[in-house]
C-alpha cells in the first residue's frame, strides 16, 4: 500500500453519531481515499469509539486509524498523539462536530504544492438546515481567523513537528468538564512568528455542527477563554489581531461598559430617563439591523439583553486571568 498524502486528525470525547457524519463527508472527497489516511483519537470516551473507526473502514471504505489516550488532559494532547501517528507529510486537523465539504482535502492539499507554505487554512461554516438561535455558540469562521482553530487547519507535518506540536499547557478541562484550550492559536503564531508563510483559502470548507448551548451555557460560555491573555502575553502580534483597541476581546465590549455607567448615573441622578432605555434599545436595534420588521428588532434586542449576563461572566473571566498571566485583556 503506497504512503498517503495527507493525514486527517480527529480528537473525540464521545459524539459517536457526529463522528459518523464526518466520516460520510470525508467519504465523498474529491480527492481519492487511496491518497489520504485517518487517525482517530479516542480521548478517554465512556464509551470507546473503536466501533466507529470499524465502520469508516467497513462502511466508508476509509483508511482509519484508531488510538485512544490513557488520561484525558483535553483536545491539544490528543491531537500531538495523532500527529505522531500520521504517516502522510501534510497534516490536516478538524473536529469531530465537523463535516467537510467534497472538495476540502484536494483544496487543502494543493495549497502544499509550493514547498515553502507551512499552514492552510479555511472558513468553517454551519451545517446546512440547522437553524441558528439565540443561544447558539457562533463559532463561525468566514475569513482568516487570528486563533486558526483546528476544525479547519492543515499543517506541513515537517514545520509541526520541528515546532514541537501543541503546547500541552494551554490545554485543560474546566470544572464543568469543558475543554478549556488555546493551543491551536498558540501553535498558529508561532509558525508565524517563525517566519514560515500561510495561506488562507475560501474554498477549503468545513461545516461545524449547530450547537445550542441553552441560555446558561451561553452565558458562561466566555469561561473558557481563560487562556487569552496568556496567548497575547507570548505572541504581541495577537493583540492587535484578535482584540479591538488591543484590550477588548468582544468588539462591543467597551459599548456595554459605556452603556452601563449612563444607566447608572441615570438611575442615580434622574430616574426618569430610564424611560428611555427601550427606546434607545430599540434606535440601536434599527441602525444595526437596518430593518423595522419586528421579529429582527426584537431578535437584536433579546440577543442585546443576553449579552449583558454574558459580558459580566466574560468579564470576571478576563479580570482574573489578566492576573494570573499579567496581560490586560478585558
Amino acid at each position: 500500500m503506497s504512503e498517503p498524502e495527507i493525514t486527517v486528525v480527529i480528537a473525540s470525547l464521545g459524539r459517536p453519531d457526529l463522528l459518523l457524519d464526518g466520516f460520510r463527508g470525508l467519504a465523498a472527497q474529491t480527492l481519492g481515499r487511496e491518497r489520504f489516511e485517518i487517525v482517530l483519537v479516542d480521548d478517554c470516551s465512556l464509551e470507546p469509539l473503536d466501533w466507529v473507526a470499524e465502520r469508516g473502514r467497513t462502511e466508508f471504505g476509509l483508511m482509519v486509524h484508531y488510538a485512544r489516550t490513557k488520561v484525558n488532559h483535553g483536545p491539544g494532547p490528543a491531537r500531538n498523539l495523532g500527529a505522531s501517528l500520521a504517516r502522510a507529510p501534510v497534516l490536516a486537523f478538524t473536529d469531530s462536530d465537523c463535516r467537510p465539504d467534497p472538495g476540502w482535502l484536494a483544496t487543502g492539499l494543493a495549497a502544499f504544492s509550493d514547498s515553502a507554505i507551512a499552514m492552510v487554512s479555511g472558513p468553517c461554516l454551519p451545517k446546512p438546515g440547522q437553524p441558528l438561535r439565540l443561544t447558539t455558540h457562533m463559532h463561525f469562521i468566514y475569513e482568516e481567523h487570528p486563533c486558526f482553530p483546528t476544525m479547519n487547519v492543515f499543517y506541513r507535518r515537517s514545520v509541526f513537528e520541528a515546532l514541537g506540536g501543541f503546547d500541552v499547557s494551554l490545554s485543560t478541562r474546566d470544572p464543568l468538564g469543558r475543554a478549556v484550550e488555546a493551543t491551536d492559536a498558540d501553535l498558529g503564531w508561532r509558525v508565524i512568528e517563525a517566519g514560515y508563510p500561510r495561506r488562507f483559502l475560501p474554498d477549503a470548507i468545513i461545516y461545524h455542527e449547530v450547537q445550542n448551548l441553552g441560555v446558561i451555557g451561553y452565558v458562561i460560555e466566555p469561561t473558557r477563554h481563560l487562556f487569552v491573555p496568556e496567548l497575547v502575553r507570548r505572541h504581541p502580534g495577537m493583540r492587535r489581531a484578535l482584540l479591538t483597541a488591543g484590550v477588548f476581546f468582544y468588539p462591543a465590549t467597551w459599548l456595554v461598559y459605556i452603556a452601563l455607567i449612563v444607566v447608572i448615573l441615570a438611575a442615580l441622578m434622574q430616574p426618569w430617563l430610564l424611560l428611555m432605555v427601550p427606546a434607545l434599545l430599540i434606535g440601536r436595534a434599527i441602525a444595526r439591523t437596518r430593518s423595522l420588521r419586528p421579529d429582527k428588532l426584537m431578535w437584536w434586542c433579546a440577543s442585546a439583553l443576553l449579552q449583558l449576563p454574558r459580558t459580566f461572566v466574560a468579564s470576571l473571566t478576563f479580570a482574573y486571568a489578566s492576573v494570573r498571566f499579567r496581560a490586560l485583556v478585558l
